[in-house]
């Protein structure tokens, strides 16, 4: 296969490295459910969706409430159920038990083929 040339590499790479920064950038959608925003679809619009929306200015709040929102975004992300501490830990701690017993009983039935028993002194 021939190599491609450096510049395609790094057009691809420049490529890779933003569409994996992408996949963290807040979506618009997102953003609207956190405003509380009305839901606008179907058939029947609520006035709140008919009326023409006035565009926002670029930066309208203060430092203290970004830090604020911001928090509170991470608060709510990093929360943690019972219920994922069990699926992590029964579902790494179940198939090592259960490979750990297939390897010894493998082990065992090995040994008893050949007959060594190993030095048990």
């Amino acid at each position: 296969a021939p190599s491609s040339p450096p510049m395609q590499r790094l057009a691809l790479l420049v490529a890779a490295t933003i569409a994996s920064a992408a996949a963290f950038a807040p979506t618009p959608a997102l953003t609207g459910l956190r405003q509380q925003a009305p839901l606008c679809s179907g058939n029947r619009l609520s006035a709140a969706c008919r009326a023409p929306r006035a565009a926002k200015p670029a930066m309208t709040m203060s430092l203290a409430e970004t830090t604020n929102q911001a928090m509170l975004l991470a608060e709510g992300g990093m929360n943690v159920s019972v219920a994922a501490y069990l699926a992590v830990l029964l579902g790494t701690f179940i198939p090592v038990v259960f490979l750990l017993t297939l390897y010894i009983q493998s082990e065992s039935r090995k040994a008893a083929e050949t007959g060594s028993e190993g030095d048990k002194f």
